[in-house]
């Protein structure tokens, strides 16, 4: 695992920025308790913290946690990504509006939510699922129209167009094991 840079760490936890939430937690030896970087509290002497990568690190150092900001609780933006992410996995293919609304963000906002958090957009995140799932429905369905609709695809075209370049083949080439 790799170790907390403490300068880059302290002007993060100095300057409260929310994007190196959930990277590390800081810990304050004079008070015993360990905060989120963002944490509005007062800031303490550079001398009296110390950096950890989670909370359970800190607690085994006999720290407690924040009441202010909370630095194990579940954030609203991860559950809405999670849920986002478990309505594609089983097979949901809305809009961006519809899971966005389905989450209870906006659009845009939730766009730039997941993306940050999964590192792509909800679309391409869909159709990779998608083309997963239509690799899969290939080797277990009797016929290539099978498998394209068992894997969510509304046309046979749309497959055909993404099938080369994630297949790396014909979906009928894939069929026989590549030959």
């Amino acid at each position: 695992m790799e170790s907390i840079d403490a300068d880059a760490a302290w002007t993060a936890f100095d300057a409260r920025d929310r994007a190196a939430d959930g990277r590390f937690v800081v810990g304050v030896r004079t008070t015993g308790i360990y905060c989120r970087p963002s944490c509005p509290a007062r800031r303490p002497r550079r001398e009296n913290v110390a950096f950890y990568r989670d909370g359970t690190e800190a607690a085994a150092a006999g720290l407690r946690a924040c009441r202010r900001c909370l630095p194990d609780a579940v954030t609203r933006d991860g559950v809405a990504v999670a849920a986002a992410v478990a309505i594609l996995d089983a097979g949901g293919t809305p809009g961006l509006a519809a899971l966005a609304a389905q989450v209870g963000y906006a659009p845009h906002h939730f766009q730039r939510l997941f993306t940050r958090a999964m590192g792509i957009s909800p679309a391409a995140y869909a159709r990779a699922r998608r083309a997963t799932r239509a690799a899969d429905a290939l080797t277990e369905e009797t016929t290539v129209t099978d498998a394209i609709y068992e894997a969510g695809y509304a046309a046979p075209s749309r497959f055909y167009e993404e099938a080369g370049p994630r297949l790396g083949m014909t979906p009928s080439a894939w069929v026989r094991g590549g030959t």
